[in-house]
């Protein structure tokens, strides 16, 4: 039996989100925590990159610088040629360089102009110092320093040479630039296939979905066997399900027939023994055994259909049912004319139940129209979203409003002059609560009574390719 939760089942909501949002959001984040390690680091590479090659730059110039040195007379230190750069020679172009020594008055470059650089001469280094100043006009500088000593001269030189810092700070910017532009375009382009892969993905399961839709509208009996093999296994289970529960429904609808036939056969026997030996106690006898077989052609009609019901593939055409009821009961009552008229598309008129649980209910409700009608009996059916309204008028006399709901009792019956049990309108009304519809008494214009069924629709099948 497969059983369908509400959402009211589950009132906290959890473990109400779906698969898609669950892989799509940890796919998402992953990406994003990905994308930014990988950038941060990336950044970071091409960073130390950059210092390193710009470094080795500066002590090129640094090397180039102590290359073209030499020792003057005074003491001083000459330059037997300029540097080749022409920034040098630019006032504070950015790029200098100094030669200072203890006591002694620094020898600068052009670019230079009127200030100086202030390197630490307390600390002697012989290997090429790399440090980040503050030059001229609130310049960043890069400043890379060696103290030398010219042969010939035991006065130790310290050798600068600083450049402004905004050369690798633009090629930083712009490679960050590109860097989270390209990450950005990746990481949608990611998430987008990730979209995809979930799409796919969940598609068997999607697929599963509309197969029950199918099953339980009664277009399918089983679910088709050509899901993945991740899926298939859920599949076959819920094959061998519904199998399980038809073969229950079955066994429980013969065991309900056979023991309709054991109780039949006994109370057959009590009214012919009660009509053959007359007297009060066959009177009380007989009458008594009538009420027990209409009881017991009541509930075991009741279980038939109960079980009935749980068969979720069932599905029957409303019309032709109509019509041969309405070709059957015109040649018992000829003197009145019956009529039934489809009021919307034929093909849609599916009940989503058995053939003889809508024969049942729909022949009551006709045969008491046609007891009760002084002419004709007019049969409509439409579909109405999800369910099928079939209702059923007279010229009869009708029912006092007063009475209406007494006419569903057990037995009921409002004359006894007229042939019947008093069952037929208590069986409608219990088939259409088994099934989730419902039976209403209404008037009927100008005269007589209306009985609106409505009834659970089945979807109709789609047409083959």
């Amino acid at each position: 039996m497969l059983i369908r939760k509400n959402k009211t089942d589950n009132p906290a909501g959890r473990g109400n989100k779906s698969l898609w949002f669950r892989l799509l959001s940890y796919s998402a984040v992953w990406t994003f925590f990905a994308l930014m390690l990988g950038g941060y680091l990336l950044s970071l590479t091409f960073k130390e990159t950059i210092e390193e090659n710009f470094d080795e730059r500066l002590n090129g110039l640094l090397e180039n610088l102590i290359g073209v040195s030499t020792s003057a007379a005074d003491g001083q230190v000459t330059f037997y040629r300029t540097m080749v750069d022409p920034r040098f020679e630019q006032p504070y172009s950015g790029w200098y360089w100094q030669v200072s020594a203890e006591e002694k008055e620094p020898f600068r470059s052009r670019s230079l102009w009127d200030e100086s650089l202030e390197p630490d001469l307390s600390k002697v280094t012989y290997q090429s110092r790399f440090s980040n100043i503050t030059g001229p006009e609130g310049q960043n500088l890069r400043m890379v320093e060696r103290d030398i000593t010219i042969p010939g001269d035991e006065t130790i030189f310290r050798f600068t040479v600083a450049v402004e810092r905004s050369e690798i700070e633009a090629q930083l910017d712009r490679f960050d630039n590109i860097l989270i532009y390209s990450l950005s375009a990746l990481g949608f382009g990611l998430i987008a296939a990730s979209l995809l892969q979930v799409y796919l993905g969940l598609k068997p399961l999607r697929n599963i979905r509309r197969s029950l839709t199918r099953i339980r509208s009664g277009e399918a009996a089983h679910l088709p066997e050509n899901f993945p093999t991740e899926i298939q296994p859920l599949a076959d289970e819920m094959n061998a399900l519904l199998d399980h529960n038809n073969q229950i429904i079955e066994r429980s609808r013969t065991q309900v027939g056979n023991l309709a036939h054991a109780l039949k056969t006994p109370l057959a026997v009590v009214l012919n023994e009660s009509e053959l030996h007359k007297g009060p106690l066959a009177d009380v006898v007989s009458k008594q055994s009538e009420m027990m077989r209409r009881q017991v052609d009541h509930y075991l009609r009741r279980a038939q259909v109960a079980g009935s019901t749980k068969i979720i593939t069932s599905r029957s055409e409303v019309l032709p049912v109509l019509q041969d009821i309405s070709r059957a009961l015109a040649m018992i009552h000829k003197e009145k004319h019956f009529s039934v008229r489809p009021d919307s598309d034929p093909a849609g008129l599916l009940f989503r139940g058995e053939r003889h649980d809508l024969e049942e209910m729909v022949g009551n409700l006709m045969e008491n129209a046609a007891k009760w009608a002084e002419s004709k009996v007019i049969v409509s059916c439409a579909r109405d979203g999800d369910q099928i309204l079939i209702q059923v008028a007279d010229d009869g006399p009708g029912i006092l409003k007063e009475v209406r709901e007494s006419v569903f009792m057990r037995g009921e019956r409002l004359d006894e002059k007229k042939p019947g049990t008093g069952l037929g309108l208590s069986i409608v009304k219990d088939l259409a609560g088994l099934y989730g519809g419902r039976i209403r008494l209404l008037d009927n214009e100008p005269h007589g009574l209306r009985a609106r069924l409505s009834l659970p629709a089945a979807v109709p099948s789609k047409p083959k390719s």
